[in-house]
């Protein structure tokens, strides 16, 4: 059998009937974190996942990625302080309308998004969230450095929206919605992340001290090593969401909000306090 007859070939009729399947619905804002590898050999390449969210969308529906971007600052502190103000010198300013998502990371469908036609950008570095659709101007503006992930980020719009998440065959350790929900939870000592990223303001590359609670290591403990994985797997375990195959990838839609409320109830009730 040649490589050709063993592969599974992914339509893009075949992902609208999944994706309706699942419960996505036309006129929905959802917000997605794909792993298109696990879809399955999509036949016209990646575009066509993001064809088939808006078939099924229609012109009334929005779509939602983080995108970040490609080759930031963040592990600046970890050069010698030599190298480092080489770099705060050289390193160019994030540009929304063209500094490319992060790929690596985040897999290379936020790029896709991010150069759709129409596509609309938040102006956060790190933490820049990309949309396309209806409400793609609501969901990205105003988006502050400060705190980036909450009740007035794209993500706390995306609550307040009615919003949904489609996990396409990604884990629910990169669901990103559940930093915003770091963001609210009433804990005592989160800890907190402070880093520097260069704006682009008037034409100019301007150093900004960014500071929020800690996405990259946790904000506290939570008894689990990944307390992001333990959360979504418990929710589905609940019967909340809808879970399926999208091609040949395990896949999720759940409602943003209820999410949210569900993480941050699952924080208190798992928070263990610090030792003296």
């Amino acid at each position: 059998m040649n490589n050709q007859e063993q592969t599974s070939f992914v339509t893009r009729s075949q992902l609208v009937a999944d994706l309706q399947r699942i419960g996505l619905r036309h006129g929905d804002t959802v917000m997605i974190h794909a792993s298109v590898k696990s879809i399955g050999w999509i036949v016209g390449g990646p575009r066509i996942v993001l064809e088939a969210l808006f078939d099924v969308l229609s012109a009334q529906g929005t779509v939602m990625m983080l995108a970040s971007w490609e080759g930031n600052p963040y592990d600046l502190s970890d050069w010698t302080e030599e190298q480092h103000a080489a770099m705060l010198e050289d390193w160019p300013p994030f540009d929304p309308e063209v500094t490319p998502a992060d790929h690596r990371e985040l897999g290379i469908l936020a790029e896709y998004l991010r150069t759709w036609p129409g596509a609309k950008r938040s102006t956060h570095p790190l933490a820049s969230f990309v949309a396309v659709g209806q409400r793609a101007q609501w969901l990205t503006e105003h988006h502050e450095a400060y705190y980036g992930m909450g009740p007035n980020s794209p993500l706390g719009r995306l609550c307040g929206d009615g919003g949904r998440i489609l996990m396409l065959g990604a884990a629910f350790t990169n669901m990103t919605l559940l930093h915003h929900a770091e963001q609210l939870v009433d804990l005592p000592h989160k800890q907190i992340d402070r880093y520097k990223m260069p704006f682009l303001q008037d034409g100019q590359k301007v150093w900004v001290e960014v500071e929020e609670f800690d996405t990259t290591n946790g904000i506290a403990d939570f008894g689990v090593e990944d307390y992001f994985l333990e959360i979504g797997q418990s929710y589905i375990a609940a019967g909340r969401g809808h879970s399926g195959l999208v091609g040949n990838a395990q896949s999720s839609l759940v409602d943003a909000g209820d999410v949210k409320t569900y993480a941050i109830d699952w924080m208190m009730q798992n928070h263990r306090p610090a030792t003296p």
